[in-house]
């Protein structure tokens, strides 16, 4: 394996990766309890905000990703977004949280174009802060390893603001503490993208003039591992909802006397964390031993089994379902880590396939993806707190007592749903083929495209400077005879 990307390159896409995941998870963990129990806006505004979001993101994250595979500037095809991105992101992420006063309609407002806003901003630097790991490195190996990294690194530093909520509670009022915490995400996350630019490389860019929207169908329809690596993801959204109701279960169902809420969610979180990370460490050894495909289907069947008992035990005794929480952690480590190498192998299939790699729709896709899963998870929760008669608080920050179908059915949230979304997505995995000899044969073929086009290149090259340098001989020849012809002449007319 070549190793390309080292030190402060590095370095900062580690960082990036922690600035994407904790203002990815501020706004997938907090945003609701923000709106239901701060803002104090319906639930039925939210789900509809929610909706028409994902809706919007549909038409935006595809055109990012055109517009990152049409830019040919000095500074690359993809740094120049995140010079700028930096900026926007770091700003709406400040803002995303505050505690705005008014009427109901006021504050609706706010929350509409801060949740859009964010939407659209985090679309601006994502795609293609993902793009660059993809051309980092022309090792596809060193590139897997590359996106393992971004994604264990990034998990680390999603789960912070969780530490930070633990510490700031204990002196800060629950109006304001969100504010603070988004204060500091996105000065951390400003400073994050902006070392990634200063300190990246483009290395394995490709430039298409002629893309267009069309051309994200055409990805859709002709990358079929992509295509299955993203709706295997997709199918097991409802996993994000486990990191949307924690809060509720940590302020409403597990509430250990003495204990802040916040200090309960931050030991839910170690739980769910202890297996997360396990399967974020192992799945890079688990799939380069015996591929994407099995690795899938192994930690997605253990995501299922250990929930789906998680929430079975529960109705016995709450505490004694954590363990098999854990357990389902696995799946969930698995789950967030698989989709970013099979992503970036797959642009090799699709270079097979069409001549063309088109990392900028394909990231973006997978962006759009990410924001769908986070979506589900924020929209599932609310719809699930409508359904089991989630009691609103009538002032911010206040708890309201809950009735036990209430409690259980957020359990359910955490336990039971996401199981059975882990029992869907195994279906696209087992059709995945991109494996073994296949995978092999169509690698070896590109090769040999790339190296009959890199020789055809040079032929051609060859072939000009021959032209270009019999052409100089032919000039330099008549500008001989030329000379010749006048020398004669000024003879004779001094002979004259």
């Amino acid at each position: 394996m070549s190793n390309y990307v080292k030190g402060k390159e590095k370095f900062g896409y580690g960082f990036a990766a922690v600035g994407s995941y904790m203002v990815a998870n501020i706004v997938s963990s907090y945003i609701n309890y923000y709106l239901t129990n701060i803002l104090l806006v319906a639930p039925v505004f939210i789900l509809v905000l929610m909706i028409l979001g994902r809706f919007w993101d549909m038409c935006t994250d595809p055109m990012m990703g055109i517009i990152v595979d049409k830019t040919n500037s000095k500074k690359g095809k993809m740094r120049p977004y995140i010079q700028i991105g930096a900026y926007i992101i770091g700003v709406t992420t400040v803002f995303m949280f505050f505690p705005m006063g008014g009427s109901l309609i006021w504050r609706s407002i706010f929350a509409a174009v801060m949740y859009i806003g964010f939407g659209m901003a985090y679309t601006f630097v994502d795609v293609p802060a993902m793009g660059m790991l993809s051309v980092a490195t022309p090792d596809k190996d060193e590139r897997a390893s590359l996106l393992s990294y971004y994604v264990a690194v990034g998990s680390v530093g999603g789960l912070l603001p969780a530490a930070m909520l633990f510490v700031l509670q204990l002196f800060i009022p629950e109006k304001w503490v969100y504010f603070v915490i988004s204060c500091i995400v996105g000065v951390i996350t400003f400073a994050a993208y902006t070392f990634l630019y200063k300190n990246s490389k483009e290395r394995f860019a490709t430039q298409t003039e002629k893309i267009k929207i069309k051309d994200m169908f055409k990805v859709v329809a002709k990358n079929k591992p992509m295509t299955l690596a993203l709706l295997t993801s997709m199918l097991a959204s409802a996993r994000y909802m486990i990191m949307v109701i924690a809060i509720y279960i940590a302020t409403y169902v597990v509430q250990i006397p003495g204990l802040t809420s916040g200090t309960v969610l931050l030991l839910l979180y170690a739980v769910v964390g202890v297996g997360m990370f396990g399967g974020i460490l192992l799945t890079p050894v688990a799939y380069k031993r015996i591929g994407y495909k099995k690795t899938g289907l192994i930690f997605g069947a253990i995501g299922a089994v250990a929930l789906g008992a998680s929430f079975a035990v529960g109705f016995i005794n709450i505490y004694l379902a954590l363990p098999f929480m854990a357990i389902g952690g696995l799946g969930l480590g698995a789950y967030n880590t698989l989709p970013y190498p099979m992503v970036g192998d797959s642009l090799d299939y699709l270079e097979w396939k069409t001549g063309e790699r088109m990392e900028g729709i394909c990231f973006s896709l997978n962006s759009f993806v990410t924001k769908f899963n986070n979506a589900v998870g924020a929209f599932g929760v609310m719809l699930g707190l409508i359904l089991v008669n989630f009691k609103q608080p009538d002032q911010a920050g206040a708890i309201e007592a809950q009735s036990e179908f209430t409690t259980m059915g957020m359990f359910a949230m955490a336990t039971l749903i996401p199981a059975i979304g882990f029992l869907l997505s195994l279906i696209p995995m087992a059709l995945y083929d991109y494996t073994g000899e296949k995978k092999k044969m169509i690698l070896k073929e590109l090769e040999e495209r790339r190296a009959l086009k890199a020789a055809s290149q040079s032929e051609s090259v060859d072939n000009d400077n021959n032209i270009d340098n019999n052409n100089t001989g032919d000039n330099q020849d008549n500008d001989l005879d030329n000379t010749s012809k006048i020398d004669k002449t000024q003879r004779v007319g001094v002979t004259a």
